[in-house]
């Protein structure tokens, strides 16, 4: 327990949270309890020990051509110094 309460006090410190003797004692038994859970799940064996995989195929990296330039520019509304002019959004308002 003690070494848990070292744990809790340093993550405490780390989140610059101020806690009293009490919440360090609840939550150190808080933590022992889910690393119990978690140590009494990794003993469970479920009979499926393959390596998961990605129900998602990726297509490969690689460079290839963009779009041109100047046929993007041509559909913009707004055009400044090559660039497409959107409306300010950033800073308006009443400050809240």
């Amino acid at each position: 327990m003690e070494e848990t309460s070292k744990q809790v006090r340093k993550l405490a410190h780390l989140a610059r949270l101020s806690l009293t003797p009490e919440e360090e004692g609840e939550l150190a038994g808080r933590l022992e309890q889910m690393v119990s859970y978690l140590e009494a799940l990794s003993q469970v064996e479920d009979g499926e020990a393959t390596e998961a995989t990605s129900a998602v195929s990726f297509r490969p990296d690689g460079v290839a051509p963009s779009l041109d330039r100047d046929k993007l520019l041509e559909n913009a509304p707004q055009v400044r110094d090559g660039y497409v002019v959107t409306p300010r959004s950033v800073g308006e308002g009443d400050g809240a």
